[in-house]
């Protein structure tokens, strides 16, 4: 549909309401990534995880790091006591003789702490990364962006319901883990016929034994071990939780400018419009490079991380188990990894696909309404690469999934041929 003189009336009533749009005021921080990533990062502070103060704040600035404060030492005990227990632990695995089960304990410990301690470095510098998604979202926080948002999933609902679906996800799994520990330390029992101790002092001893055979067995003890193992253990999910965030937040700000291309699909538009979208896309674009450079070693850390575990998973598959809760939670936790891996690959590759969907749109503009900006615009989409990667090793697109999997087959063909079956673990009746 073109202006013309047979409906002046419409058109100056149209250029009136586009003029306005820009004249709108930015409701204080509603609908931003620092609002809506608020919930996710309480929830990583519960297991010691990006000591900011303020983060509830409207006020995105407020938010910052510091030092003395309660979360940044809870942080800090946190770090100190976990490395002390990895130190532990690694020790009693290779005077244990490491095998595939033991090697697999070791690199979850160590990949879990050091993403702890990425975390920390992260939130010394949360200020910044907010102030690059202020940025970026000035022009989206405004009418013109809200109104075509209305009736989808807003950014909000994307990143809380990602974040706490998983984690719940991830707190049925640690029940069942603990469930299946329990289990096993039962039929451990029945098969070494110990009458000399309980069935929580065996349990303890069976599942800490780096810890109990330095230390005194009592309840500060286990206290603070079961406090170490659950921040451990939610750490490793957290990590795919928080890339899934940020990447719905550069990923979101792509879908408004299509959708905004949609609503005006059809329209001759003002130049001004076009450098306005044009400018708005390049400071998503900026925005992208700022969390690849940012973020591109947790990105490079989570996949690398879990594709080892899932290649693990896979071969431990094929073990003999004695108790029915240990094959519940086996399956449920291998399921649950593959499942929150290819959410966070196919969020993650999400980022590039959004940044490529105007492009139709853009192509199908009538030639009549070409002008520079428009040009440029176009070029900016079809020639830009605004896509996440593990420090450039490797980019976030949906052909990695695919190509993640066939790894995966390959080396998992090469342990079922050359790695030895593990021994079940509950008939093992030392401590130490």
């Amino acid at each position: 549909m073109n202006i013309d003189t047979n409906h002046k009336r419409r058109s100056e009533d149209w250029r009136g309401n586009w003029k306005s749009l820009g004249r709108q005021s930015i409701r204080a921080g509603v609908g931003s990534f620092h609002h809506a990533v608020a919930p996710v990062l309480l929830l990583g502070q519960c297991i010691t995880l990006l000591p900011v103060v303020n983060i509830f704040s409207a006020n995105y600035r407020t938010v910052r790091f510091k030092m003395k404060s309660f979360r940044c030492i809870y942080s800090l005990l946190y770090l100190v006591l976990t490395g002390i227990y990895c130190v532990l632990s690694i020790r009693w695995y290779i005077r244990k003789g490491l095998n595939i089960s033991y090697f697999a304990n070791c690199i979850y410990m160590v990949v879990v702490y050091l993403s702890a301690w990425l975390f920390f470095f992260i939130a010394i510098d949360w200020h910044s990364i907010l102030d690059a998604f202020a940025n970026c979202e000035r022009s989206f926080l405004r009418d013109h962006y809200r109104l075509q948002s209305r009736g989808t999933f807003n950014l909000v609902w994307k990143i809380r319901f990602a974040g706490f679906a998983i984690f719940a996800l991830a707190l049925v799994e640690d029940w069942l883990n603990y469930y299946s520990a329990y289990q096993s330390n039962i039929v451990q029992i029945a098969t070494c016929n110990r009458t000399n101790v309980t069935v929580w002092h065996n349990f303890y001893l069976r599942e800490h034994p780096h810890v109990f055979h330095l230390l005194p067995f009592n309840g500060f003890t286990i206290a603070v071990t079961e406090w170490i193992n659950r921040c451990m253990r939610y750490t490793w999910t957290y990590l795919d939780i928080f890339i899934i965030s940020f990447c719905y937040g550069a990923q979101f700000r792509y879908e408004q400018i299509f959708r905004r291309l949609l609503a005006v699909r059809g329209i001759a538009c003002p130049t001004h419009f076009w450098h306005e979208l044009r400018m708005d896309y390049v400071a998503v674009s900026e925005l992208v490079n700022v969390l690849d450079t940012r973020f591109g070693h947790l990105i490079l850390l989570a996949c690398a991380n879990d594709m080892y575990f899932i290649a693990t998973q896979l071969f431990n598959g094929f073990q003999r188990r004695r108790a029915i809760a240990n094959y519940v939670y086996f399956w449920y936790s291998l399921l649950l990894l593959m499942f929150r891996t290819i959410v966070m690959l196919y969020v993650g590759s999400g980022v590039y696909v959004a940044s490529t969907s105007p492009l139709q749109l853009l192509r199908n503009v009538s030639s009549k309404n070409w002008g520079i900006d428009l040009q440029r615009l176009t070029d900016e989409v079809a020639s830009g690469e605004n896509v996440l990667s593990g420090k450039q090793f490797f980019f976030l697109k949906r052909q990695l999934i695919l190509a993640m999997a066939g790894t995966l087959v390959t080396y998992e063909l090469v342990l079922l041929d050359q790695v030895k079956k593990i021994p079940d673990s509950s008939t093992d009746c030392t401590y130490f």
